[in-house]
């Protein structure tokens, strides 16, 4: 649904964009992470066909963006990090004119499907210009997926929501590709990304410094530390010590309750580990092996280039 080659975008003497590589398939959610100022909404405004790339080439829905005149004829969804609406207008209204050219039936029933959809039904009665930050964004979904569009970019879309806006935002995200669509998701808020999205690209700088699978890429990222939970008094020097001393234990630490033994061979190890603790009779509560989180990832990756 997306490949961009070579992306390079200047603005003067600022280089916001240096030759950025990315591919999208067809029904997936990406999600393009970075820090604010990395480039992302740059990306989101060319991709949009809001602005003209200085280099490179891109392809968005089938069309080479070099040769659209028009936003509209890339026929895709899109919510700008900050969607403006005419304040004055209800949320029906504003469906209505956004989507005057419906082209399968009557507009104001597919407002109605839309409204039911984001959960704005009750409230489409009011001004927009009354709406919280969260209303305002699920209304946006409900423009950007009018015209149901199969590509769906989405800028920032749970930005400074509160967390029942951005679970709800999220749901309807994880929404649009039980229906079949792609959708391309800028975000900074990793935790959102580790929640929804297929596959992952981490910008740094106005590179691109990863594109993996968000499984693939937690796979490959496993520590090789084990989280041991006793609750208790068990946890003794004595304890510890005979731990550091078996075959493989490269480092104890302990606090309060929790041990984290980092070892050479999660597998060998993991299964000394169990065999060890079940001889002591130590009470486990939880016995795991570290999983990277996204962000851990995130941090490592962004480190690398200068952050």
């Amino acid at each position: 649904m997306i490949t961009i080659s070579g992306l390079t975008k200047k603005f003067g003497a600022f280089e916001a964009l240096k030759g950025i590589d990315l591919h999208v398939n067809k029904g997936e959610i990406y999600g393009f992470l970075g820090q604010n100022g990395a480039g992302k909404t740059t990306t989101m405004n060319i991709l949009a066909g809001l602005s003209r790339p200085t280099a490179g080439t891109c392809q968005v829905n089938g069309w080479d963006l070099a040769k659209v005149t028009h936003p509209g004829d890339l026929h895709i969804g899109y919510l700008p990090e900050e969607p403006s609406f005419y304040p004055w207008l209800t949320g029906r209204e504003t469906l209505e004119y956004l989507g005057s050219r419906w082209p399968k039936g009557p507009v104001k029933d597919r407002v109605q499907e839309m409204l039911n959809w984001v959960g704005l039904s009750e409230a489409a009665h009011r001004r927009v210009g009354g709406y919280s930050r969260g209303m305002r964004q699920r209304l946006g979904m409900a423009a950007a997926l009018f015209y149901d569009a199969e590509l769906i970019l989405l800028d920032e879309p749970s930005s400074a929501l509160d967390p029942e806006g951005r679970s709800d935002v999220l749901s309807l995200i994880l929404d649009m590709k039980a229906r079949g669509k792609t959708v391309f998701l800028s975000t900074h808020i990793l935790n959102d990304a580790e929640r929804v999205c297929d596959r992952v690209g981490i910008l740094a700088q106005g590179k691109m410094v990863l594109e993996k699978s968000l499984e693939t890429l937690i796979a490959d990222n496993v520590k090789s530390l084990y989280d041991v939970v006793a609750p208790g008094e068990g946890i003794t020097r004595d304890l510890l010590k005979s731990l550091e001393e078996l075959p493989g234990i490269l480092r104890v630490e302990a606090a309060g309750d929790k041990i984290s033994i980092s070892v050479d061979s999660p597998d060998r190890e993991g299964k000394a580990l169990l065999a060890f603790f079940a001889q002591t009779g130590l009470k486990i509560q939880s016995f795991a092996l570290r999983r990277a989180t996204l962000e851990d990832i995130f941090l490592e990756e962004v480190g690398k280039n200068g952050h």
